[in-house]
């Protein structure tokens, strides 16, 4: 997930940013998409990055609203750099228990 995202210098990538809202940052989930008028945002995760929510998209039109600024949000694109992760670690959780 870290590599559709962010580039080999550590900046996001221009489908993100193309994808987004531009400077819009919703620290909150959004109610709705601006763009579709979908109410299925997704909160996204990148393990390494921050933990917690980093951004927000629409699960119907892939429009992503930053939760941060661009430069913070670079920034803690970053800290993930480098980082792997085996999926096969990760243990099986129940779809029921998923959030």
């Amino acid at each position: 997930m870290l590599e559709d995202v962010i580039s080999p210098d550590g900046n996001l990538v221009d489908n993100l940013l193309e994808l987004s809202d531009g400077d819009i940052v919703s620290k909150a989930r959004p109610n709705k998409c601006k763009r579709c008028g979908g109410v299925k945002i997704l909160g996204i995760e990148i393990m390494g990055a921050y933990d917690g929510i980093l951004f927000w998209e629409c699960d119907i039109c892939e429009n992503t609203i930053l939760r941060f600024k661009k430069e913070n949000t670079e920034k803690y694109l970053e800290n993930a750099k480098g980082l792997w992760t085996n999926p096969s670690d990760w243990g099986y959780v129940k779809p029921s228990e998923f959030n």
